[in-house]
């Protein structure tokens, strides 16, 4: 090789990783500049950007190693009268941030009893943003059972919490703690809609949305035409999705929330509605079910369409236990009652080993990998 031959092979060398080096750089300051779209002192700093068609967004976190763990808190919203001992009994080993909202002397309160969960929620995010966040925040209501938890877990907290998956949260950054849909999704509640078209039974929450409340909340984004997630305020959130946000944006939330003359019925419903567009910019977040449950709670009955056939199975069972609630209250002969009995064990057997086999099978990281969502994979962000 000659040397004007080698000394342009240098050259071309050099100029392929100049490339190469501004390439990542410039890689990832785009994504600094799309996480954190909003820096600055003041929320409408960025307005401009926003309005001119540059949406912020959020790209996937990260998950440790297999085996590793996460830090944990719970934040917990309770009036005087509600009884959060189940936290001390059944989750001794996470720490929890519980605010007693109706009591002024409480270690933990709010500036105001308002808004329901949201004042709680966000309180915490400001007062802790500046200081060492956990990895996973979970926030949740102050019963322990209730029927919006998930009937696979027994509609029970702590065993929900004991079996969330933090690995998931911090790879979506925002997880609903509701797998099942319904009520909630798809298609939820329409900004645009009609006075006359309101559903006052089913969701009369929608009577306090609109483009222009949507624009108070987020001045400066473009309203959705829709807002969609599973109901009932009850998620979690990594550390790193938090501060994806910036402080001011919390803080101007609050303080709407503090100035709204909404009743708190339609102030709080309307966070349950909006926390996923904060933590994702996604105006409808409705994640498989059978995704939920495999890797969020390492239950996984290996597809969509093997969870659809065990929840049949569960109706069948229950429309069993109210056909022996109906013959018990009608006095049928012992005869009767046997042959139904017999039939809601014969369920009770089958449903028990699909969920002891489902359970086991969600304790393998390849079967929570193969439900899983699929998530972008960024040039820039590590896998």
């Amino acid at each position: 090789m000659s040397p004007n031959t080698r000394r342009i092979s240098a050259v071309a060398l050099f100029l392929i990783l100049l490339a190469l080096f501004y390439r990542a750089r410039s890689g990832t300051q785009l994504r600094t500049q799309l996480l954190r779209p909003l820096d600055g002192d003041s929320y409408a700093i960025s307005n401009d950007a926003i309005t001119s068609g540059i949406r912020p967004a959020f790209f996937p976190g990260v998950a440790k190693p297999a085996g590793s763990n996460y830090s944990r808190i719970l934040v917990v919203p309770k009036t005087k009268d509600e009884d959060v001992g189940w936290i001390r009994d059944e989750l001794p080993e996470v720490p929890a941030a519980v605010y007693e909202v109706d009591n002024p002397a409480a270690r933990l309160r709010v500036p105001k009893n308002k808004g329901h969960e949201a004042m709680v929620y966000l309180t915490y995010i400001i007062d802790h943003y500046d200081e060492d966040l956990p990895n996973v925040i979970i926030f949740v209501h102050s019963h322990r059972g209730t029927w919006h938890n998930n009937f696979i877990l027994d509609l029970d907290t702590p065993k929900t919490i004991k079996r969330l998956r933090d690995d998931r949260v911090t790879r979506q950054g925002y997880m609903n703690l509701r797998c099942h849909l319904d009520p909630g999704c798809p298609n939820w509640i329409h900004l645009d809609r009609a006075e006359v078209d309101y559903d006052m039974v089913i969701k009369p929450e929608e009577k306090a949305f609109s483009p222009e409340l949507f624009i108070e909340l987020f001045p400066g984004h473009r309203p959705p035409p829709v807002l969609s997630q599973p109901c009932c305020a009850q998620f979690a959130v990594s550390s790193e999705r938090v501060r994806d946000n910036p402080k001011a944006l919390y803080e101007h939330l609050r303080n709407w929330l503090l100035e709204t003359s909404l009743p708190d019925t339609d102030s709080g419903r309307i966070f349950e509605y909006t926390w996923q567009y904060l933590f994702t910019r996604n105006a409808e977040v409705c994640p498989s079910t059978n995704a939920c449950y495999c890797d969020g709670y390492g239950i996984c009955f290996g597809g969509a369409v093997n969870l659809e056939e065990f929840l049949k199975t569960l109706k069948k069972k229950e429309g069993v236990e109210d056909e022996l609630d109906a013959a018990q209250k009608e006095g049928k002969g012992e005869g009767v009652l046997q042959e139904i009995r017999a039939r809601k064990n014969m369920l009770d057997k089958e449903l028990s080993e699909l969920k002891e086999a489902a359970y086991k099978r969600g304790e393998d990281e390849a079967n929570r990998a193969i439900e899983r969502e699929r998530l972008p994979n960024y040039p820039y962000v590590q896998a």
